[in-house]
């Protein structure tokens, strides 16, 4: 067979993260609600320090990407109910363009993991080496390439790639020789019939506004790099918004020092996850018979909060590349800087109000 593909679509209904994002296309075919998942997320404002205080700015050399000196949102799925993995070692010297294949015939979808260095194009092609899952849902003989869905072209967006076999070989290589061993894992739906609004209840949302409020602070360790973040720490819960804001100038100064391209990652992360929760009022109404009226007006609530986030995250760009580019810090600098603060203070507030409604519609 020439050309295979199981069905999936790319879903860009908001950003989580890459695999997180193609989960969710692999559970839309089988139902379309699916979408709402992000809703679901275990949810958490974070802030690193280098020490245990705010003020020291500069982290270790070697320090993660995931490390930054912005405020930052983590947020976690539990797609187990839902989906079947398995995983395989393919041989060093193993066929393993035709164990993909086999396990893509079987039903399964194939995350990979490739150094993005090697592909032909996209944002790290030939610039930068970022070990990354691929989603491989397909291949295509004639073209001598697999069918992808990256985020590659445009950060943030998934879109369909090409991937051609020998650049894949070239990707995978690069990843191999970094562990020694390598593994593929596959994903598929599981046998029962998966409906999404019958999938939550309204305990778990509850849960999950708890934890969105839990305070936690302690060393940050990086698996990957255990030695390398040595002396970073992390505080999680909504009142690092207000700790952000009060070191926001020293913050912003920290990362013109850095890569802005991947230590600004977590610029817009707060927007992505609160433009997943407008999606909430609408399950609440599915789920629990919201009334119309009480639905339009939390929806409103969810939408104004969201646009707020955004509204920060692109000023905070905006301002970022003008300090850059700045000599000096004039006097109208210093009004956007502390206007992005009294901005930050307002969401902190928005942030606790909004969760006080929340609560009381599930009441």
């Amino acid at each position: 067979m020439k050309k295979f593909s199981l069905q999936v679509e790319p879903f860009n209904g908001t950003w989580m993260d890459c695999v997180s994002n193609n989960l969710i296309s692999i559970l839309m075919v089988h139902d379309r609600n699916f979408e709402h998942t992000p809703c679901l997320a275990k949810a958490r404002y974070r802030l690193f320090a280098h020490g245990s205080s705010n003020e020291n700015i500069d982290f270790p050399p070697g320090s993660s990407n995931i490390v930054t000196p912005l405020l930052d949102m983590v947020r976690t799925l539990d797609f187990s109910p839902y989906l079947d993995y398995e995983t395989v070692t393919p041989d060093k010297e193993g066929p393993v363009h035709q164990i993909i294949k086999d396990c893509l015939h079987r039903g399964f979808y194939i995350f990979a993991d490739v150094d993005r260095f090697y592909y032909p194009s996209g944002v790290d092609a030939g610039k930068n080496h970022l070990k990354h899952p691929a989603f491989i849902y397909g291949y295509d003989d004639e073209a001598n390439a697999y069918l992808l869905i990256e985020d590659c072209i445009q950060p943030s967006t998934m879109e369909s790639y090409l991937l051609p076999y020998d650049r894949f070989d070239e990707a995978m290589a690069a990843v191999r020789s970094e562990t020694g061993t390598y593994h593929l894992v596959l994903v598929r739906k599981k046998d029962q019939e998966l409906q999404f609004f019958s999938s939550y209840t309204k305990e778990q949302i509850c849960s999950s506004l708890e934890f969105l409020l839990q305070e936690e602070q302690g060393p940050f360790i990086d698996h990957a790099m255990p030695s390398a973040d040595a002396g970073v720490t992390v505080s999680y819960g909504l009142s690092v918004i207000r700790d952000f804001a009060e070191t926001l100038e020293q913050r912003l100064l920290g990362l013109l020092k850095d890569d802005f391209e991947y230590r600004a990652l977590a610029i817009k992360n707060p927007y992505y996850y609160r433009r997943s929760t407008i999606q909430l009022p609408f399950l609440f109404y599915r789920k629990n018979g919201l009334d119309e009226r009480r639905l339009q007006s939390l929806t409103d609530e969810y939408k104004k909060l969201c646009n707020d986030w955004n509204v920060y995250g692109n000023t905070l760009i905006k301002y970022y590349y003008k300090l850059k580019y700045m000599n000096d810090l004039n006097w109208m600098a210093q009004s956007e800087m502390d206007a992005l603060k009294r901005l930050l203070a307002k969401l902190y507030d928005k942030e606790r109000d909004l969760i006080d409604k929340t609560r009381a519609v599930l009441a």
